[in-house]
């Protein structure tokens, strides 16, 4: 079977559904009767379903941006809640190297938005998914099996896409079980109301934000409280989250069905039913890459003024691709870069002969799109270069596009020269067997230390800049050169940059720059640049 996503998605993919199956042999076994403490009964499940949630978007984070995306630092993972985020701002901004979520769907903006509806909630149950496996702390069992049903249905949905269909084929089913929500609701509601102790009333409370289908939009605040209440319930915690849920569905607050009762959500301190509450850096040649930036940005911007074209370095634009947007953001010592400081790269990427330099990574890291267009549209007017002009027309209109989250028409250079070099290098990683088969014995034949790295790069364990380590280490120049070019050609992932600039850079590698300018703006425009469909 080819394989259609990296081997790390792929294992996510499958940690996933085994998580939920784990969670759903958890709810379907005899329990061990009457426990001490019953709330602990179902905490294992409730973390695994959690668990399986977050491992799903974990993949689609590590098929678009590597395994080094999960990363806050160099010793600490991001957090379920900073995984969710980054995945829904894949959606909301999305760019090629996240097409293969629609792949083969009829409707693209309508898979990426059923998404985005399917993963809602998804914050509170991170909170149970932490407490169920640190604190023993989990729900009732209909509570928790709609969660497992709630992930079964994002995993589900993931699997309409024909390039996420093949590893879906044992996905683990719930239990078929009918779940009356309305009845699910007005027995928590009842249980809050009958209550007098607060943690059975804040459990309960906390478990209407699961089942509610009406889901609040979310907001620090309420979030924030949300933790607190499950470690420590507060008055003004329990307070400010009947609020929110209020808002959310008003309708079901005030009468929930005919012969419900409202749940009160005003603070009456003498209502028996209401809680007991009251009112740098890396070294150039040139010094500091920060000053050596600034010096640059300021230069160009100068000299704009005075009507004249006054570029950064090719070099520098390659220096600071190398290190891309998470590593930049330190050596900048900023989280965004402004349109005047990022328009003079756009500008030397455009400006070269040849293939464009990649310059969507300092793109993504703008603040205001539209002042970097007002600013290449200056650039476009100062020159008199009729290739700078056009590729910022094009430029421009792919800049539009980001900003208004539309996809690429088919038919614009960017998008024909990106589903061009895609299927190159689809078809380069699976010609690598064949290759290898057939320049045996010749001048081109591979190392014995290169077989292993090139194989797993034709599994889809290794990413091309992985496999390079072991060809350019060949002794053999003839080999060296003709596997390092394949790599060239099937490079698309963010990690493959080394690879590619030290290709650029290397006089062995002179007949080959080509190549590599080409694979360094296809991997720049795949993880940074606009929507394209890639099919």
């Amino acid at each position: 079977m080819p394989r259609y996503l990296s081997n790390s998605a792929i294992r996510l993919l499958e940690a996933s559904q085994e998580s939920l199956a784990l969670a759903l042999h958890c709810l379907g076994t005899p329990n061990r009767g009457s426990l001490r403490v019953e709330v602990a009964r179902y905490s294992p499940a409730i973390g695994l379903i959690g668990a399986a949630a977050e491992q799903a978007l974990a993949a689609i984070i590590v098929q678009v941006r590597g395994d080094e995306a999960l990363a806050a630092s160099s010793t600490q993972y991001k957090s379920a809640r900073q995984i969710l985020s980054d995945m829904r701002d894949l959606l909301r901004a999305p760019i090629p190297a996240s097409s293969f979520l629609t792949a083969g769907v009829a409707d693209p903006a309508q898979q990426r938005e059923s998404i985005l509806q399917a993963s809602e909630g998804f914050s509170v149950l991170f909170t149970y998914r932490a407490t169920g496996l640190h604190a023993g702390l989990g729900l009732s069992r209909t509570v928790t099996l709609k969660q497992a049903v709630k992930v079964h249905s994002f995993l589900e949905l993931l699997a309409r896409s024909t390039r996420i269909r093949a590893y879906m084929d044992r996905l683990p089913i719930p239990p078929d079980e009918v779940i009356d929500q309305t009845v699910l609701i007005d027995d928590l509601i009842q249980k809050f109301q009958s209550t007098d102790a607060i943690t059975e009333r804040v459990n309960a409370l906390r478990s209407l934000f699961l089942i509610l289908p009406e889901v609040p939009p979310e907001a620090p605040e309420w979030l924030e409280a949300f933790d607190r209440s499950v470690v420590s319930p507060r008055p003004a915690d329990i307070t400010l989250l009947l609020e929110t849920l209020e808002r959310a569905a008003p309708m079901r607050f005030r009468r929930m069905n005919a012969g419900g009762q409202a749940l009160p959500v005003v603070v009456r301190p003498n209502d028996p039913n209401a809680l007991p509450i009251a009112l740098q850096d890396m070294r150039q040649a040139f010094g500091h890459a920060r000053e050596q930036f600034g010096a640059d940005v300021g230069n160009a911007n100068g000299r704009l003024d005075q009507g004249i074209l006054d570029l950064p370095p090719e070099s520098f634009l390659l220096d600071l691709c190398l290190q891309g947007p998470e590593q930049l953001r330190e050596t900048l010592d900023r989280q965004t870069l402004t349109g005047q400081e990022v328009w003079p790269f756009v500008a030397t990427a455009l400006s070269q002969q040849g293939t464009e330099r990649p310059y969507w990574f300092l793109v993504s890291m703008v603040d205001d799109i539209g002042q970097l267009i007002g600013q290449l549209r200056r650039a476009s007017a100062v020159s008199a270069q009729g290739q700078f002009k056009e590729r910022c027309t094009a430029a421009i209109r792919a800049l539009e596009a980001k900003r208004q989250e539309r996809t690429l028409p088919p038919a614009t250079e960017i998008a024909t020269f990106t589903v061009t070099q895609s299927a190159a290098a689809e078809t380069a990683r699976e010609s690598i067997p064949d290759s290898m088969e057939r320049n045996e014995g010749t001048v081109r034949e591979a190392s014995l230390k290169a077989m292993p790295p090139l194989a797993a790069l034709y599994a889809g364990e290794f990413t091309a800049g992985q496999a390079f380590p072991a060809v350019y280490a060949s002794e053999n120049p003839d080999s060296k050169k003709y596997w390092t070019r394949q790599l060239l050609i099937a490079a698309t992932d963010a990690s493959d940059r080394s690879m590619l600039i030290t290709a650029l850079r290397a006089p062995e590698f002179a007949n080959l720059k080509t190549d590599a300018r080409k694979a360094l703006r296809l991997v720049d425009i795949l993880t940074y640049g606009p929507n394209i469909e890639l099919g």
